[in-house]
């Protein structure tokens, strides 16, 4: 075969890696969330798979990984958030709101003897309220297809977690041997990339476990209801930057003084100060040592930006996609040729 036919066979295979890797894409992208879970689940569990594998055999020992996983971390962590839900629901049936004469009195105070009532209004909300109720009930087969919706999902987060598991060395083992890079720079972004998934899936959530944690423990001793909620809450708001914990024990600080248990206050001041906003300048550095390191402003358009395109998984996988593209940029610049002297 000529350099000719060659070339012509070359951008050929071009043009179907295109078309046929397009195609590929579009068949995942509406799985992408359980894909991507799917991902970062195996990567958290695979030190687990590792020690099985040899003692029962690379398929048997992904199946007993992949139901352990089931077992002590989805199925506990959807009961987590399942009470936290309930929790929510219960926080909000049990405000307090002011009854109908006290909205009349301020009404006609504020807008005048015409300002319209209570009862005036019912009419129309009630009539609004049944147009909602009718809605709801006639999505009956919108919520029949989200939970058919869930179940696929479910399936192939776990149909990933379980060859990830199986024949993830394979994998890395094939993109080793594909990718056009030499053998240095490939090991370097197979590291790097190893990075920052560490600090991604393991250094935040163990910051954030630390921190929600440690809020708990504050509200229980002061006395505080709906636990669970509050920890789920406090856990999600420690992954974002910035953010924090402290979003979650200030205003109950504030609250604590507004209904005069100054000590109380007092107290979770001090502690939310020192112990829970604290151990994050303490636990971060340790737990995010292997992770690559970005800017803060960018840190934070990497997550709010992943959440944005890939939903709650985005937490983790913004900075990642951040963070390899830092990567790969300096990859590139060391590449440079070193400019010749005259």
């Amino acid at each position: 075969m000529n350099s000719t036919d060659s070339m012509s066979s070359r951008s050929f295979l071009l043009l179907l890696l295109i078309l046929f890797g397009t195609l590929s894409l579009l068949f995942v992208l509406p799985f992408l969330q359980p894909v991507l879970l799917g991902g970062l689940l195996a990567y958290l569990v695979y030190p687990v798979n590792q020690r099985l594998t040899p003692r029962l055999g690379r398929t048997a020992g992904s199946t007993v990984t992949t139901l352990a996983t089931v077992t002590v971390i989805v199925a506990p962590l959807l009961f987590i958030l399942g009470a936290a839900a309930s929790q929510a629901a219960t926080l909000l049936r049990g405000a307090e709101l002011p009854d109908s004469e006290a909205l009349d009195a301020f009404s006609q105070e504020q807008f005048g003897t015409n300002a319209p009532t209570v009862d005036s209004l019912s009419g129309p909300v009630s009539n609004a309220v049944q147009t909602g109720i009718g809605g709801i009930l006639g999505d009956i087969g919108g919520i029949l297809g989200g939970i058919s919706a869930f179940l696929v999902g479910a399936f192939i987060l776990l149909f990933t977690l379980f060859f990830l598991l199986r024949d993830g060395d394979k994998l890395i083992a094939w993109l080793r041997n594909v990718l056009p890079l030499d053998t240095e720079t490939t090991d370097e972004l197979f590291e790097r990339t190893n990075d920052l998934l560490w600090a991604a899936v393991i250094g935040n959530v163990i910051v954030a476990a630390v921190q929600a944690i440690l809020t708990v423990l504050g509200f229980l001793v002061i006395g505080f209801d709906n636990l669970i909620f509050w920890g789920v809450a406090t856990f999600v708001l420690s992954l974002l930057p910035v953010i924090g914990a402290s979003v979650v024990w200030i205003p109950a600080v504030i609250y604590l003084v507004f209904v005069g248990s100054i000590p109380e206050a007092v107290g979770l001041l001090i502690y939310g100060t020192f112990i829970i906003s604290g151990s994050d300048n303490i636990i971060r550095p340790l737990a995010m040592e292997r992770g690559a390191k970005l800017n803060s402003g960018i840190l934070i358009l990497s997550i709010f930006g992943g959440v944005a395109v890939f939903g709650f998984i985005g937490l983790f996988v913004g900075p990642v996609v951040f963070g390899l593209t830092k990567t790969i940029v300096e990859l590139l610049a060391d590449e440079r040729p070193e400019p010749s002297s005259s």
